[in-house]
């Protein structure tokens, strides 16, 4: 070798990119130690590294399959003369670092561009000199608005200087911060953002940028904000719930005993809203109960309560008030507001009442449990007392609650444990003196009180749903009655049975009322149902249906204390009956008064112009009867014959009777 190639080898051993030397075949006929290093193959005389070769010494990237993995290098090649024979000299310089953070670099400029967070880079001026698109989607700014200015444009004036200082601090002491803080968008809107910031050194620890990354989260912030608003609050009305107004009536109790003033706590049922919901849905019942809400919060003041606590029951708590009269003054404004007409979507135009019962601190309850005990029972007491009136609360009335739920429980007890009776009150006709029929008149014979008369428990059945309950027992304990009686031989019977309005408007009384006159063999046409005015007067319409049903069935109809509710003709001759029978209260003044004289015999004229059957309750003297029989009255029923009578008394009495005739 001479000097001169001794030298050229020199210089190709020390340099760092590969130089390599093939023939025409590709076969490697020179390799320094770097491109060794390179290939990764150990000694590459000999061997075929098939790589491109391209004569005009033109620059490309390949990939290289090394043992540690794949790499890339830059190559270049050119055709030169070795060893006097034609070949190939290829230059490699190993470029993978670089093509690696290339990748790298594309990668994570994909991802800034793609996600849905906004980045924001800054120079160590604070000057913005970089964002990403999701940057100009949340706050609306675009790049040319913002390159080269600061975050300052961002600002919201919702955070003191303060909270930037603090926020900087320990990003120079830390390199990072995170939390909440609110911006401004381009168009004005203030809005919340989970933002981080970060410092951004290069290769001597120098700062060299800021990054911050941040996330719209006024969606999670209003979701949260509105969970918390439904946790105290109804979802239906808006109005604030049970919950809320426990807090707020636990604090003014507080702040009136501080202050020495009264408050009062009002509470409202509406009446008539179950007819309403049932007639036209759900929908129009909750769309009504919308407007009252809209009403309560019109006419009383910014510093009341109003709640809805759950179906028709709202509540009104008022601070601040001078007396208990102010209570009164508001609970009557609340029943002419709430009596107003309503107009529905569907276009109908229906009317609704309220019943209020007022508690009062100081004098009642002390504490937020109490006061809305001591409301209730008020109202239940204003209800009791016909509905459309307000009612305070007294002690009595806390008594009579609680024996109202004593009673409660006792009767699901007793119409488990069989302690119902049925008792008969005699039915005769004037013109015979003979009993023809009698009503079924339900007794209670409790283990420990004795009998207890239905003046004390069938209010209670009523508003606790025990009454259908009652009711189906009576109606089958009856016709079951009748027909051992028919069976014993005794003459023929009407039983009536009372039907309550709930048992009535269920809208299976008439399978009802077929099943039990299969099942017990009693004749359908000895049966006679009877009803209050109040109980066909709350749907016309469907009153009149099931009354034909139940005439299709073969049972006798009346309408029983007629005089006391609508007393509507119009209305009246439109119901399929056969029985009309006076209230008590008209004849207990006959001959005495002539007013009741007149309007009994009114309604005597008036139902055999209807071609009715007249059955006179609550006769109790021979004057009365008498009376009765100068106008024709078909019947009558009350003690001048009989007390009502357990079974086996009412047979006895209607075996001497029979003797007698």
């Amino acid at each position: 070798m001479t000097e001169t190639e001794s030298s050229f080898e020199l210089i190709l051993s020390t340099i760092t990119d590969g130089v390599v030397v093939v023939d025409q075949l590709g076969k490697v006929v020179y390799a320094n130690r770097s491109a060794e290093l390179i290939f990764e193959r150990g000694a590459l005389l000999g061997k075929d590294l098939a790589v491109p070769l391209h004569p005009d010494a033109t620059f490309q990237d390949i990939n290289l399959i090394r043992r540690s993995g794949i790499g890339w290098a830059e190559l270049r090649s050119a055709p030169v003369t070795w060893n006097n024979k034609p070949a190939y000299v290829i230059g490699v310089r190993d470029i993978t670092e670089r093509k690696e953070n290339e990748i790298s670099m594309r990668q994570a400029a994909a991802v800034i561009e793609s996600t849905r967070e906004g980045l924001m880079v800054t120079d160590t001026d604070k000057f913005i000199v970089r964002i990403n698109p999701a940057f100009t989607e949340i706050t609306g700014y675009t790049e040319a608005e913002v390159i080269g200015k600061t975050p300052q444009i961002l600002r919201s004036g919702r955070h003191d200087a303060k909270f930037y200082a603090d926020m900087w601090e320990n990003i120079l002491n830390t390199g990072h911060w995170q939390g909440e803080i609110w911006n401004r968008r381009k168009n004005g809107e203030t809005y919340p953002e989970l933002m981080s910031i970060d410092v951004v050194k290069d290769s001597a620890g120098r700062i060299c940028n800021y990054v911050s990354v941040f996330t719209d989260i006024s969606k999670i912030i209003n979701t949260q904000s509105e969970l918390d608003f439904l946790a105290h609050h109804d979802p239906l009305t808006r109005l604030p719930n049970r919950l809320l107004l426990m807090s707020r009536l636990q604090h003014g109790i507080q702040r009136a005993q501080r202050d020495g003033k009264y408050l009062a706590l009002l509470m409202i049922d509406l009446d008539r809203f179950k007819d309403i919901n049932d007639s036209f849905g759900h929908v129009v019942g909750d769309e009504l109960l919308q407007l009252v809400a809209g009403k309560l919060l019109v006419h009383l003041r910014e510093i009341d309560t109003i709640c809805r606590l759950g179906g028709d029951e709202f509540t009104v708590l008022l601070e601040d008030v001078a007396g208990t009269e102010d209570a009164a003054h508001v609970a009557s404004d609340i029943i002419r507001d709430l009596s107003e007409p309503y107009c529905l979507s569907n276009g109908a135009e229906v009317r609704i009442g309220a019943s209020v019962g007022i508690s009062i601190f100081p004098g009642h309850g002390t504490t937020p449990e109490q006061m809305l005990q001591q409301a209730d029972s008020a109202l239940y007491q204003a209800k009791i007392e016909g509905r459309g009136c307000f009612t305070y609360f007294s002690e009595s009335l806390t008594l009579a609650a609680r024996e109202r739920i004593d009673i409660e429980v006792r009767l699901r007890r007793a119409i488990q444990q069989g302690e119902l009776r049925v008792y008969y009150h005699p039915q005769v006709e004037i013109g015979s003196g003979r009993i023809t029929g009698a009503e079924a008149l339900v007794r209670w014979q409790d283990p420990v009180e004795g009998l207890i008369l239905p003046a004390r428990f069938i209010h209670i059945a009523e508003v606790t749903g025990l009454i259908g309950e009652v009711d189906d027992w009576v109606l089958r304990e009856t016709c079951e009655q009748g027909q051992r009686w028919r069976a014993a031989g005794l003459p023929p019977l009407t039983l009536a049975v009372n039907l309550s309005a709930y048992q009535f408007l269920q809208g299976d009384i008439s399978d009802t009322v077929a099943q039990v006159l299969s099942d017990s063999g009693f004749p359908a046409a000895n049966l006679e149902l009877e009803l209050t005015e109040s109980a066909l007067m709350k749907r016309e319409t469907e009153s009149i249906q099931i009354l034909n049903q139940l005439r299709g069935i073969g049972v006798r109809l009346a309408i029983d204390d007629f005089g006391t509710g609508y007393s509507s003709l119009a209305y009246l001759k439109l119901f399929p009956l056969d029985v009309l029978k006076i209230d008590k209260r008209f004849i207990d003044d006959v001959p005495a008064h002539r007013d009741d004289m007149e309007i009994v015999a009114a309604i005597v004229a008036m139902a055999h112009t209807l071609r009715l059957k007249v059955l006179a309750e609550g006769v109790e003297n021979e004057l009365q009867l008498t009376y009765l029989k100068t106008l024709g009255c078909d019947q009558f029923q009350g003690y001048l014959c009989s007390q009502p009578l357990p079974a086996a008394e009412f047979e006895k009495l209607l075996k001497d009777r029979a003797r007698v005739y």
